[in-house]
């Protein structure tokens, strides 16, 4: 490929624009998969600005968390409320096609806790999927996937 076309398919790959997942989310619980990590009810208000994300989540059980994620695969430090607990864990966060990938892990209850979660919209953007696979110690805890529909307005 000539040096020239070479810059240009650079230049468009650096352009490629991914969905936009800004906006408030409430939980849909009869459409989500029941596991020890649905919560009853759920928002979360997703403000996407360029190369990173932050989220306003409000859980019963866990209350408020303020968590930010930068989509260039470095590593952020965010504090998680896992059963009434604070934790240090430690996110990356890449797209991988129309799909953002978090990889999360912290130290909880005395082992490792790594969490991969996959955001990706539903037709006409009107819902948020987040599928969440989870290990404790290296075994399995649960993957279930949550529906979120975008608030109006």
């Amino acid at each position: 490929m000539p040096l020239s076309g070479a810059i240009a398919f650079s230049s468009l790959a650096a352009q490629v624009s991914h969905p936009d997942l800004s906006g408030t989310w409430i939980l849909d619980h009869a459409r989500s998969d029941s596991s020890s990590f649905t919560p009853a009810s759920a928002t979360f208000v997703v403000r996407q600005l360029g190369d990173s994300m932050v989220l306003d989540r409000d859980t019963p059980g866990t209350g408020h968390m303020h968590l930010i994620y930068t989509f260039d695969g470095s590593a952020r430090v965010n504090t998680l409320r896992l059963v009434d607990t604070a934790v240090a864990a430690t996110s990356t966060a890449e797209w991988h096609a129309d799909t953002l990938v978090v990889h999360t892990t912290s130290e909880a209850g005395g082992g490792s806790l790594v969490q991969r979660d996959s955001w990706w919209l539903g037709p006409e953007a009107a819902t948020l999927r987040i599928r969440r696979e989870a290990t404790y110690e290296g075994a399995p805890i649960g993957s279930p996937t949550l529906v979120f529909v975008r608030r109006p307005g």
